[in-house]
Protein backbone atom coordinates (compact mmCIF):
# COMPACT_ATOMS: atom_id res chain seq x y z
CA UNK A 1 0.00 0.00 0.00
CA UNK A 2 1.29 3.47 -0.91
CA UNK A 3 1.51 6.10 1.79
CA UNK A 4 -1.33 8.12 0.23
CA UNK A 5 -3.72 5.19 0.37
CA UNK A 6 -6.31 4.85 3.14
CA UNK A 7 -5.41 2.27 5.80
CA UNK A 8 -7.71 -0.75 6.08
CA UNK A 9 -8.90 -0.17 9.65
CA UNK A 10 -12.24 0.05 11.45
CA UNK A 11 -14.04 3.30 12.27
CA UNK A 12 -12.86 3.36 15.88
CA UNK A 13 -9.24 3.14 14.79
CA UNK A 14 -9.91 5.83 12.18
CA UNK A 15 -11.20 8.21 14.83
CA UNK A 16 -8.14 7.51 16.98
CA UNK A 17 -5.78 8.36 14.12
CA UNK A 18 -7.84 11.41 13.13
CA UNK A 19 -7.40 12.75 16.65
CA UNK A 20 -3.64 13.10 16.22
CA UNK A 21 -2.13 16.50 15.54
CA UNK A 22 -1.01 15.90 11.94
CA UNK A 23 -4.51 14.97 10.79
CA UNK A 24 -6.06 17.84 12.74
CA UNK A 25 -3.67 20.46 11.37
CA UNK A 26 -4.10 19.29 7.78
CA UNK A 27 -7.88 19.44 8.27
CA UNK A 28 -7.70 22.96 9.65
CA UNK A 29 -5.51 24.09 6.77
CA UNK A 30 -7.94 22.62 4.24
CA UNK A 31 -10.92 24.43 5.82
CA UNK A 32 -9.06 27.74 6.06
CA UNK A 33 -8.10 27.78 2.37
CA UNK A 34 -10.06 30.38 0.39
CA UNK A 35 -12.57 30.72 3.24
CA UNK A 36 -13.13 34.39 2.55
CA UNK A 37 -13.87 33.95 -1.17
CA UNK A 38 -16.06 30.90 -0.55
CA UNK A 39 -18.26 32.90 1.81
CA UNK A 40 -18.44 35.88 -0.55
CA UNK A 41 -19.52 33.59 -3.40
CA UNK A 42 -22.28 32.11 -1.24
CA UNK A 43 -23.57 35.56 -0.29
CA UNK A 44 -23.46 36.75 -3.89
CA UNK A 45 -25.45 33.73 -5.06
CA UNK A 46 -27.92 34.42 -2.25
CA UNK A 47 -28.25 38.05 -3.41
CA UNK A 48 -27.94 37.77 -7.22
CA UNK A 49 -29.45 41.23 -7.72
CA UNK A 50 -27.14 42.96 -5.25
CA UNK A 51 -25.34 46.01 -6.58
CA UNK A 52 -21.57 46.20 -6.80
CA UNK A 53 -21.70 48.77 -4.01
CA UNK A 54 -23.47 46.28 -1.73
CA UNK A 55 -20.97 43.57 -2.64
CA UNK A 56 -18.02 45.81 -1.85
CA UNK A 57 -19.60 46.87 1.42
CA UNK A 58 -20.00 43.23 2.47
CA UNK A 59 -16.38 42.55 1.56
CA UNK A 60 -15.31 45.38 3.88
CA UNK A 61 -16.82 43.71 6.95
CA UNK A 62 -14.12 42.52 9.38
CA UNK A 63 -13.54 38.83 10.16
CA UNK A 64 -13.34 37.76 13.80
CA UNK A 65 -12.63 34.32 15.25
CA UNK A 66 -14.75 33.06 18.10
CA UNK A 67 -12.14 32.52 20.78
CA UNK A 68 -10.35 29.18 20.93
CA UNK A 69 -11.61 27.02 18.06
CA UNK A 70 -12.33 29.85 15.61
CA UNK A 71 -8.86 31.34 16.02
CA UNK A 72 -7.29 28.44 14.11
CA UNK A 73 -9.12 29.24 10.85
CA UNK A 74 -7.98 32.85 10.35
CA UNK A 75 -4.25 33.02 9.55
CA UNK A 76 -2.75 36.12 11.20
CA UNK A 77 -0.84 37.18 8.07
CA UNK A 78 -3.52 36.72 5.41
CA UNK A 79 -5.56 39.31 3.54
CA UNK A 80 -8.62 39.12 5.75
CA UNK A 81 -10.01 42.40 7.00
CA UNK A 82 -9.38 41.45 10.60
CA UNK A 83 -10.00 43.23 13.89
CA UNK A 84 -8.20 43.04 17.22
CA UNK A 85 -11.57 42.87 19.00
CA UNK A 86 -11.75 39.66 21.04
CA UNK A 87 -15.01 37.72 20.80
CA UNK A 88 -15.98 34.79 23.01
CA UNK A 89 -19.35 33.11 22.75
CA UNK A 90 -19.02 29.87 24.70
CA UNK A 91 -20.84 26.85 23.31
CA UNK A 92 -21.64 25.49 26.77
CA UNK A 93 -23.67 28.62 27.55
CA UNK A 94 -26.05 27.55 24.78
CA UNK A 95 -26.26 23.92 25.81
CA UNK A 96 -29.66 22.56 26.77
CA UNK A 97 -28.08 21.35 30.01
CA UNK A 98 -27.10 24.97 30.76
CA UNK A 99 -30.73 25.97 30.23
CA UNK A 100 -29.68 28.39 27.46
CA UNK A 101 -27.72 30.59 29.83
CA UNK A 102 -26.79 34.22 29.31
CA UNK A 103 -23.27 34.82 30.56
CA UNK A 104 -22.61 37.90 32.68
CA UNK A 105 -18.94 36.96 32.43
CA UNK A 106 -18.88 37.15 28.62
CA UNK A 107 -20.89 40.23 27.66
CA UNK A 108 -18.81 40.85 24.52
CA UNK A 109 -19.33 44.61 24.74
CA UNK A 110 -16.25 45.36 22.59
CA UNK A 111 -18.05 43.60 19.74
CA UNK A 112 -20.95 46.04 20.03
CA UNK A 113 -18.48 48.91 19.89
CA UNK A 114 -16.97 47.42 16.73
CA UNK A 115 -20.35 46.83 15.08
CA UNK A 116 -21.27 50.45 15.73
CA UNK A 117 -18.25 51.40 13.63
CA UNK A 118 -18.47 48.81 10.81
CA UNK A 119 -22.20 47.80 10.74
CA UNK A 120 -21.64 44.06 10.34
CA UNK A 121 -18.98 41.39 10.71
CA UNK A 122 -18.07 37.79 9.96
CA UNK A 123 -17.59 35.38 12.87
CA UNK A 124 -15.76 32.05 12.45
CA UNK A 125 -16.17 28.94 14.59
CA UNK A 126 -16.57 25.22 14.07
CA UNK A 127 -17.41 21.95 15.79
CA UNK A 128 -16.38 18.33 15.43
CA UNK A 129 -19.82 17.00 16.25
CA UNK A 130 -22.31 19.51 14.81
CA UNK A 131 -22.64 21.39 11.53
CA UNK A 132 -23.08 24.55 13.63
CA UNK A 133 -21.48 24.85 17.06
CA UNK A 134 -23.84 25.73 19.89
CA UNK A 135 -22.02 29.04 20.15
CA UNK A 136 -23.56 29.97 16.77
CA UNK A 137 -26.91 28.18 16.90
CA UNK A 138 -27.94 29.10 20.44
CA UNK A 139 -25.48 31.25 22.46
CA UNK A 140 -25.29 34.08 19.90
CA UNK A 141 -29.05 34.14 19.18
CA UNK A 142 -29.78 34.41 22.90
CA UNK A 143 -27.12 37.12 23.30
CA UNK A 144 -28.49 39.19 20.40
CA UNK A 145 -32.06 38.96 21.66
CA UNK A 146 -31.17 39.79 25.27
CA UNK A 147 -29.05 42.77 24.24
CA UNK A 148 -31.78 44.11 21.97
CA UNK A 149 -34.36 43.87 24.76
CA UNK A 150 -32.14 45.36 27.47
CA UNK A 151 -31.54 48.39 25.23
CA UNK A 152 -35.28 48.70 24.72
CA UNK A 153 -35.74 48.65 28.50
CA UNK A 154 -33.01 51.21 29.13
CA UNK A 155 -34.46 53.52 26.47
CA UNK A 156 -37.85 53.36 28.12
CA UNK A 157 -36.29 54.34 31.46
CA UNK A 158 -34.40 57.22 29.89
CA UNK A 159 -37.61 58.56 28.34
CA UNK A 160 -39.26 58.55 31.76
CA UNK A 161 -36.33 60.46 33.25
CA UNK A 162 -36.13 62.95 30.39
CA UNK A 163 -39.40 64.05 28.82
CA UNK A 164 -37.42 65.82 26.08
CA UNK A 165 -35.85 62.50 25.05
CA UNK A 166 -37.44 61.60 21.71
CA UNK A 167 -36.55 57.95 22.16
CA UNK A 168 -36.93 55.65 19.19
CA UNK A 169 -39.65 53.95 17.17
CA UNK A 170 -40.77 50.93 19.20
CA UNK A 171 -42.34 49.31 16.15
CA UNK A 172 -39.04 49.39 14.27
CA UNK A 173 -36.96 47.95 17.09
CA UNK A 174 -36.73 44.20 16.52
CA UNK A 175 -36.60 42.14 19.73
CA UNK A 176 -37.37 38.78 18.12
CA UNK A 177 -35.29 35.68 18.65
CA UNK A 178 -33.57 34.36 15.50
CA UNK A 179 -32.21 30.79 15.35
CA UNK A 180 -31.13 28.55 12.44
CA UNK A 181 -34.02 26.35 11.27
CA UNK A 182 -31.77 23.43 10.36
CA UNK A 183 -30.58 23.16 13.97
CA UNK A 184 -33.25 24.59 16.26
CA UNK A 185 -36.72 23.06 15.94
CA UNK A 186 -39.92 25.11 16.43
CA UNK A 187 -40.41 23.37 19.79
CA UNK A 188 -36.92 24.25 21.00
CA UNK A 189 -37.34 27.77 19.62
CA UNK A 190 -40.46 28.21 21.75
CA UNK A 191 -38.63 26.94 24.82
CA UNK A 192 -35.71 29.36 24.34
CA UNK A 193 -38.09 32.24 23.63
CA UNK A 194 -39.90 31.64 26.91
CA UNK A 195 -36.61 32.13 28.81
CA UNK A 196 -35.42 35.36 27.18
CA UNK A 197 -37.21 37.80 29.48
CA UNK A 198 -35.73 36.09 32.56
CA UNK A 199 -32.29 36.48 31.01
CA UNK A 200 -32.97 40.18 30.43
CA UNK A 201 -34.03 40.53 34.05
CA UNK A 202 -30.84 38.80 35.19
CA UNK A 203 -28.71 41.21 33.16
CA UNK A 204 -30.68 44.23 34.37
CA UNK A 205 -30.67 43.35 38.08
CA UNK A 206 -26.99 42.38 38.05
CA UNK A 207 -25.97 45.87 36.92
CA UNK A 208 -23.26 44.16 34.84
CA UNK A 209 -23.86 46.85 32.20
CA UNK A 210 -21.99 49.50 34.14
CA UNK A 211 -22.77 52.29 31.64
CA UNK A 212 -26.30 51.83 30.21
CA UNK A 213 -26.24 55.18 28.39
CA UNK A 214 -23.15 54.04 26.46
CA UNK A 215 -24.92 50.84 25.42
CA UNK A 216 -28.05 52.71 24.33
CA UNK A 217 -26.12 55.20 22.21
CA UNK A 218 -23.85 52.54 20.73
CA UNK A 219 -26.43 49.86 19.97
CA UNK A 220 -28.64 52.14 17.88
CA UNK A 221 -29.68 49.30 15.57
CA UNK A 222 -30.79 45.85 16.72
CA UNK A 223 -28.43 42.91 16.51
CA UNK A 224 -29.24 40.01 14.23
CA UNK A 225 -27.36 36.79 13.43
CA UNK A 226 -27.23 34.86 10.17
CA UNK A 227 -25.48 31.60 9.41
CA UNK A 228 -23.43 30.05 6.59
CA UNK A 229 -22.59 26.36 6.72
CA UNK A 230 -22.12 23.58 4.18
CA UNK A 231 -22.05 26.16 1.41
CA UNK A 232 -25.51 27.51 2.21
CA UNK A 233 -27.20 30.41 3.96
CA UNK A 234 -29.45 29.06 6.70
CA UNK A 235 -33.10 30.01 7.15
CA UNK A 236 -34.56 31.17 10.48
CA UNK A 237 -36.72 28.96 12.70
CA UNK A 238 -39.29 31.65 13.40
CA UNK A 239 -39.88 32.69 9.79
CA UNK A 240 -38.38 29.82 7.73
CA UNK A 241 -37.02 32.52 5.45
CA UNK A 242 -33.39 32.82 4.50
CA UNK A 243 -31.40 35.31 6.54
CA UNK A 244 -30.00 38.29 4.70
CA UNK A 245 -27.44 41.02 5.24
CA UNK A 246 -29.47 44.16 5.93
CA UNK A 247 -26.85 46.36 7.51
CA UNK A 248 -28.98 49.48 7.17
CA UNK A 249 -31.58 48.09 9.57
CA UNK A 250 -29.47 45.68 11.65
CA UNK A 251 -26.01 45.08 12.98
CA UNK A 252 -25.59 41.70 11.30
CA UNK A 253 -23.28 38.97 12.61
CA UNK A 254 -22.57 36.51 9.79
CA UNK A 255 -21.65 33.24 11.51
CA UNK A 256 -19.48 31.01 9.30
CA UNK A 257 -18.49 27.39 9.82
CA UNK A 258 -15.66 26.65 7.36
CA UNK A 259 -15.89 22.85 7.67
CA UNK A 260 -17.66 20.26 5.51
CA UNK A 261 -19.60 17.31 6.90
CA UNK A 262 -20.44 13.95 5.34
CA UNK A 263 -24.16 13.92 4.55
CA UNK A 264 -25.93 11.22 6.52
CA UNK A 265 -22.93 10.46 8.72
CA UNK A 266 -23.21 10.20 12.49
CA UNK A 267 -21.78 12.81 14.82
CA UNK A 268 -18.99 10.34 15.66
CA UNK A 269 -17.99 9.63 12.09
CA UNK A 270 -17.83 12.87 10.10
CA UNK A 271 -14.20 12.04 9.32
CA UNK A 272 -13.13 10.84 5.90
CA UNK A 273 -9.89 10.09 4.07
CA UNK A 274 -8.10 12.72 2.01
CA UNK A 275 -5.09 12.38 -0.27
CA UNK A 276 -2.44 15.05 -0.61
CA UNK A 277 -3.33 16.54 -3.98
CA UNK A 278 -0.35 16.72 -6.31
CA UNK A 279 1.89 14.85 -3.86
CA UNK A 280 4.18 11.98 -4.81
CA UNK A 281 4.06 8.40 -3.59
CA UNK A 282 6.17 9.23 -0.51
CA UNK A 283 3.50 11.53 0.92
CA UNK A 284 0.97 10.51 3.50
CA UNK A 285 -2.77 11.00 3.21
CA UNK A 286 -4.79 12.03 6.22
CA UNK A 287 -8.15 11.74 7.91
CA UNK A 288 -10.09 14.96 7.39
CA UNK A 289 -12.07 16.03 10.45
CA UNK A 290 -14.58 18.90 10.26
CA UNK A 291 -14.18 21.25 13.20
CA UNK A 292 -10.69 19.84 13.71
CA UNK A 293 -9.64 22.79 15.89
CA UNK A 294 -12.20 21.81 18.53
CA UNK A 295 -10.71 20.63 21.85
CA UNK A 296 -7.20 21.76 20.87
CA UNK A 297 -6.00 21.30 24.44
CA UNK A 298 -6.46 17.55 23.95
CA UNK A 299 -4.57 17.10 20.66
CA UNK A 300 -2.51 20.28 20.10
CA UNK A 301 0.49 19.55 22.35
CA UNK A 302 0.43 23.23 23.49
CA UNK A 303 0.58 24.52 19.92
CA UNK A 304 -1.25 27.83 19.43
CA UNK A 305 -2.96 29.11 16.25
CA UNK A 306 -0.25 31.75 15.88
CA UNK A 307 2.56 29.21 16.13
CA UNK A 308 0.75 26.89 13.71
CA UNK A 309 0.43 29.51 10.98
CA UNK A 310 3.95 30.82 11.66
CA UNK A 311 5.32 27.30 11.06
CA UNK A 312 2.65 26.12 8.64
CA UNK A 313 4.89 25.05 5.75
CA UNK A 314 7.13 23.05 8.06
CA UNK A 315 4.31 21.34 9.93
CA UNK A 316 2.33 20.39 6.82
CA UNK A 317 5.11 18.74 4.83
CA UNK A 318 3.38 15.85 3.04
CA UNK A 319 6.05 13.28 3.88
CA UNK A 320 5.76 13.68 7.67
CA UNK A 321 4.30 10.86 9.74
CA UNK A 322 2.09 11.39 12.80
CA UNK A 323 5.10 10.83 15.09
CA UNK A 324 7.24 13.23 13.03
CA UNK A 325 4.64 15.95 13.40
CA UNK A 326 4.34 15.43 17.17
CA UNK A 327 8.12 15.70 17.57
CA UNK A 328 8.23 18.81 15.41
CA UNK A 329 5.51 20.50 17.46
CA UNK A 330 7.38 19.72 20.68
CA UNK A 331 10.53 21.29 19.21
CA UNK A 332 8.64 24.44 18.18
CA UNK A 333 7.06 24.78 21.63
CA UNK A 334 10.39 24.36 23.43
CA UNK A 335 12.05 26.90 21.14
CA UNK A 336 9.24 29.37 21.77
CA UNK A 337 9.53 28.93 25.53
CA UNK A 338 13.28 29.53 25.40
CA UNK A 339 12.83 32.66 23.28
CA UNK A 340 10.01 33.85 25.50
CA UNK A 341 12.15 33.80 28.62
CA UNK A 342 15.02 35.62 26.93
CA UNK A 343 12.98 38.23 25.05
CA UNK A 344 10.66 39.67 27.69
CA UNK A 345 9.83 43.30 26.91
CA UNK A 346 11.64 45.67 29.29
CA UNK A 347 8.56 47.78 30.03
CA UNK A 348 6.52 45.86 32.60
CA UNK A 349 3.58 48.24 32.21
CA UNK A 350 2.88 46.81 28.74
CA UNK A 351 1.89 43.53 30.36
CA UNK A 352 -0.23 44.85 33.22
CA UNK A 353 -3.49 46.79 33.58
CA UNK A 354 -4.37 49.29 36.29
CA UNK A 355 -7.59 48.52 38.14
CA UNK A 356 -9.80 51.60 38.36
CA UNK A 357 -8.58 54.49 40.48
CA UNK A 358 -6.50 52.22 42.68
CA UNK A 359 -2.70 51.83 42.71
CA UNK A 360 -3.29 48.18 41.88
CA UNK A 361 -2.27 46.39 38.68
CA UNK A 362 -2.94 42.87 37.46
CA UNK A 363 -0.52 41.43 34.92
CA UNK A 364 1.24 38.49 33.38
CA UNK A 365 4.56 36.81 34.16
CA UNK A 366 6.35 39.29 31.88
CA UNK A 367 5.17 42.26 33.97
CA UNK A 368 7.09 40.97 36.98
CA UNK A 369 10.46 40.30 35.35
CA UNK A 370 13.20 41.63 37.63
CA UNK A 371 14.84 44.05 37.85
CA UNK A 372 12.62 45.99 35.38
CA UNK A 373 9.51 45.44 37.46
CA UNK A 374 10.90 47.66 40.22
CA UNK A 375 10.90 50.63 37.86
CA UNK A 376 7.10 50.50 37.84
CA UNK A 377 6.02 48.83 41.08
CA UNK A 378 6.83 49.03 44.77
CA UNK A 379 5.30 45.70 45.79
CA UNK A 380 4.76 42.52 43.77
CA UNK A 381 2.42 39.63 44.61
CA UNK A 382 3.27 36.44 42.72
CA UNK A 383 0.27 34.07 42.37
CA UNK A 384 2.10 31.16 40.73
CA UNK A 385 4.15 28.19 41.89
CA UNK A 386 7.24 29.40 40.01
CA UNK A 387 9.57 32.31 40.62
CA UNK A 388 12.10 34.22 38.57
CA UNK A 389 15.50 32.82 39.64
CA UNK A 390 16.91 36.32 40.16
CA UNK A 391 13.90 37.79 42.00
CA UNK A 392 15.36 37.59 45.51
CA UNK A 393 18.72 38.91 44.34
CA UNK A 394 17.06 41.84 42.55
CA UNK A 395 15.29 42.87 45.75
CA UNK A 396 18.56 42.90 47.68
CA UNK A 397 20.23 44.94 44.95
CA UNK A 398 17.39 47.49 44.93
CA UNK A 399 17.68 47.92 48.69
CA UNK A 400 21.47 47.93 48.94
CA UNK A 401 22.55 49.72 45.76
CA UNK A 402 19.61 52.02 45.09
CA UNK A 403 18.51 52.46 48.71
CA UNK A 404 14.98 51.73 47.57
CA UNK A 405 12.32 49.79 49.40
CA UNK A 406 10.59 47.09 47.37
CA UNK A 407 8.45 44.24 48.60
CA UNK A 408 7.58 40.79 47.32
CA UNK A 409 5.38 37.86 48.30
CA UNK A 410 4.69 34.55 46.58
CA UNK A 411 1.42 32.63 46.88
CA UNK A 412 2.49 29.16 45.66
CA UNK A 413 -0.66 28.30 43.72
CA UNK A 414 -0.47 25.78 40.87
CA UNK A 415 -2.15 26.49 37.55
CA UNK A 416 -5.72 25.42 36.76
CA UNK A 417 -7.06 22.17 38.18
CA UNK A 418 -3.62 21.20 39.49
CA UNK A 419 -4.38 23.43 42.45
CA UNK A 420 -6.76 21.87 44.95
CA UNK A 421 -6.89 24.14 48.03
CA UNK A 422 -3.81 26.38 47.98
CA UNK A 423 -5.55 29.41 46.46
CA UNK A 424 -8.10 29.40 49.28
CA UNK A 425 -5.44 28.70 51.91
CA UNK A 426 -3.16 31.55 50.82
CA UNK A 427 -5.91 34.04 49.89
CA UNK A 428 -6.07 35.77 53.34
CA UNK A 429 -2.30 36.35 53.28
CA UNK A 430 -2.46 37.75 49.75
CA UNK A 431 -5.28 40.11 50.71
CA UNK A 432 -3.42 41.32 53.80
CA UNK A 433 -0.35 41.96 51.61
CA UNK A 434 -2.48 44.15 49.33
CA UNK A 435 -4.11 45.99 52.22
CA UNK A 436 -0.79 46.75 53.87
CA UNK A 437 0.97 48.14 50.81
CA UNK A 438 -1.98 50.02 49.33
CA UNK A 439 -2.48 51.72 52.69
CA UNK A 440 1.16 52.81 52.39
CA UNK A 441 0.33 54.39 48.98
CA UNK A 442 2.55 51.93 47.14
CA UNK A 443 2.10 50.71 43.57
CA UNK A 444 1.20 47.03 43.74
CA UNK A 445 1.32 44.39 41.00
CA UNK A 446 -0.54 41.08 41.25
CA UNK A 447 0.61 38.68 38.58
CA UNK A 448 0.09 35.15 37.26
CA UNK A 449 1.39 33.29 34.23
CA UNK A 450 -0.97 35.11 31.86
CA UNK A 451 -2.68 37.38 34.36
CA UNK A 452 -6.15 36.08 33.57
CA UNK A 453 -6.94 33.42 36.19
CA UNK A 454 -5.24 33.11 39.58
CA UNK A 455 -4.02 36.71 39.80
CA UNK A 456 -7.48 37.93 38.76
CA UNK A 457 -9.05 35.80 41.50
CA UNK A 458 -7.03 37.59 44.19
CA UNK A 459 -7.98 40.97 42.70
CA UNK A 460 -11.65 39.95 42.59
CA UNK A 461 -11.57 39.02 46.28
CA UNK A 462 -9.94 42.35 47.10
CA UNK A 463 -12.52 44.34 45.12
CA UNK A 464 -15.38 42.45 46.79
CA UNK A 465 -14.12 43.43 50.23
CA UNK A 466 -12.67 46.91 49.77
CA UNK A 467 -14.34 48.60 46.78
CA UNK A 468 -17.93 49.73 46.10
CA UNK A 469 -19.31 47.58 43.22
CA UNK A 470 -19.65 50.52 40.86
CA UNK A 471 -17.75 51.89 37.88
CA UNK A 472 -15.09 53.28 38.07
CA UNK A 473 -13.60 51.09 40.77
CA UNK A 474 -12.10 52.87 43.75
CA UNK A 475 -11.31 52.10 47.37
CA UNK A 476 -13.97 52.48 50.02
CA UNK A 477 -13.72 55.60 52.17
CA UNK A 478 -13.16 53.31 55.18
CA UNK A 479 -10.24 51.43 53.61
CA UNK A 480 -7.52 53.33 55.47
CA UNK A 481 -9.09 52.28 58.79
CA UNK A 482 -8.60 48.52 58.34
CA UNK A 483 -5.92 47.62 60.90
CA UNK A 484 -4.20 44.34 60.00
CA UNK A 485 -2.26 44.34 63.26
CA UNK A 486 -5.51 43.49 65.04
CA UNK A 487 -5.99 40.22 63.14
CA UNK A 488 -3.90 38.40 65.74
CA UNK A 489 -2.24 39.35 68.96
CA UNK A 490 1.44 40.07 68.53
CA UNK A 491 3.65 37.47 70.17
CA UNK A 492 6.22 38.85 72.58
CA UNK A 493 9.51 39.32 70.79
CA UNK A 494 7.96 38.57 67.39
CA UNK A 495 6.83 42.06 66.36
CA UNK A 496 10.00 42.88 64.43
CA UNK A 497 10.25 39.58 62.60
CA UNK A 498 9.11 39.88 58.98
CA UNK A 499 8.14 37.24 56.46
CA UNK A 500 10.95 37.36 53.90
CA UNK A 501 10.62 40.53 51.76
CA UNK A 502 6.89 41.04 52.28
CA UNK A 503 7.05 43.57 55.17
CA UNK A 504 4.33 41.49 56.86
CA UNK A 505 4.76 40.24 60.41
CA UNK A 506 5.94 36.64 60.43
CA UNK A 507 3.54 35.64 63.22
CA UNK A 508 0.61 37.21 61.31
CA UNK A 509 1.39 35.20 58.20
CA UNK A 510 1.68 32.01 60.27
CA UNK A 511 -1.70 32.63 61.91
CA UNK A 512 -3.41 33.17 58.55
CA UNK A 513 -1.88 29.96 57.16
CA UNK A 514 -3.24 27.85 60.00
CA UNK A 515 -6.17 25.50 59.38
CA UNK A 516 -8.69 28.10 60.56
CA UNK A 517 -6.86 31.01 58.89
CA UNK A 518 -9.77 31.90 56.63
CA UNK A 519 -12.18 32.04 59.59
CA UNK A 520 -9.71 34.25 61.46
CA UNK A 521 -9.52 36.61 58.51
CA UNK A 522 -13.28 36.75 57.82
CA UNK A 523 -14.08 37.28 61.50
CA UNK A 524 -11.60 40.17 61.55
CA UNK A 525 -13.26 41.61 58.43
CA UNK A 526 -16.71 41.55 59.99
CA UNK A 527 -15.35 43.23 63.10
CA UNK A 528 -13.48 45.93 61.18
CA UNK A 529 -16.42 46.65 58.87
CA UNK A 530 -19.01 46.42 61.68
CA UNK A 531 -21.12 44.11 59.53
CA UNK A 532 -23.36 41.17 60.52
CA UNK A 533 -22.01 37.68 59.92
CA UNK A 534 -23.33 37.17 56.41
CA UNK A 535 -21.19 36.23 53.38
CA UNK A 536 -19.41 39.16 51.77
CA UNK A 537 -20.13 37.71 48.31
CA UNK A 538 -22.19 35.15 46.45
CA UNK A 539 -22.08 33.83 42.89
CA UNK A 540 -24.04 36.78 41.52
CA UNK A 541 -21.99 39.50 43.20
CA UNK A 542 -18.77 37.80 42.09
CA UNK A 543 -20.01 37.85 38.49
CA UNK A 544 -20.75 41.57 38.79
CA UNK A 545 -17.32 42.29 40.25
CA UNK A 546 -15.69 40.23 37.50
CA UNK A 547 -17.48 42.33 34.90
CA UNK A 548 -16.21 45.49 36.59
CA UNK A 549 -12.64 44.17 36.61
CA UNK A 550 -12.84 43.21 32.93
CA UNK A 551 -13.49 46.86 32.15
CA UNK A 552 -9.80 47.33 32.95
CA UNK A 553 -8.30 43.88 32.31
CA UNK A 554 -10.06 42.70 29.16
CA UNK A 555 -8.55 39.22 29.22
CA UNK A 556 -9.52 38.60 32.85
CA UNK A 557 -11.04 35.16 32.58
CA UNK A 558 -10.91 33.01 35.71
CA UNK A 559 -11.69 29.37 35.05
CA UNK A 560 -14.79 27.72 36.43
CA UNK A 561 -12.59 25.91 38.94
CA UNK A 562 -11.13 29.20 40.17
CA UNK A 563 -14.56 30.82 40.48
CA UNK A 564 -15.73 27.82 42.51
CA UNK A 565 -12.80 28.34 44.87
CA UNK A 566 -13.79 31.98 45.31
CA UNK A 567 -17.36 30.90 46.04
CA UNK A 568 -16.10 28.51 48.69
CA UNK A 569 -13.77 31.10 50.18
CA UNK A 570 -16.58 33.59 50.74
CA UNK A 571 -19.56 31.33 51.37
CA UNK A 572 -18.54 28.06 53.04
CA UNK A 573 -17.21 29.37 56.35
CA UNK A 574 -18.63 27.71 59.46
CA UNK A 575 -19.62 31.15 60.78
CA UNK A 576 -22.36 31.32 58.11
CA UNK A 577 -24.04 28.02 58.90
CA UNK A 578 -26.84 29.76 60.80
CA UNK A 579 -28.01 31.43 57.57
Amino acid sequence: MQCNEQPNINSRQQRKLAYRARNRLLSIHRDAQNLKQRVYDILESHHPDASSTTTQRIKSFPWLPNKNCGSWYLPPNNKFTTSSTEVYFKSSDGHITSNYAFSLKRLNLPLIELLHQVNSCFLVDSSVRKILPDSFSRTIPVWCCVMNRIVQRYRAEFRQLDENNQGFDEAEWDTSLYTPASIVSPEEYAEISSLIDSRVELLYSSKAIVNPSWLVSTLNKPLRPMWIVEGQVQSCTNSLQLSSVDDEKYYTMICCNPSNYHEGSSSKNHIHWKNHSGSDETSFGYYYTPGAADDDSEWGRNLSPFLFWSNCETLLQPNLTDDDTDALIDTIIQRERDNHLSCVPPNSMKNADKIGNIDLWVGSYEAAKPPNCWDNFDAVLNVTDTEYPVMQESIKEEREQRQRKCFYFQLPVAEGKKDKMELERWMPVGLVFLIHHLQQKRRVLVYGTKGRDRAVAVVLAFVVLYCPPTYPLKLKDTFAGFDIDTISQQQQGEADKRYHHSDLRLDLVNVLLEKNGRETFLHWMHTQASLPQEPFADKESLRIVLQLVTQYRENAEPTRSTMQKLNRFFMSSSMYRHI
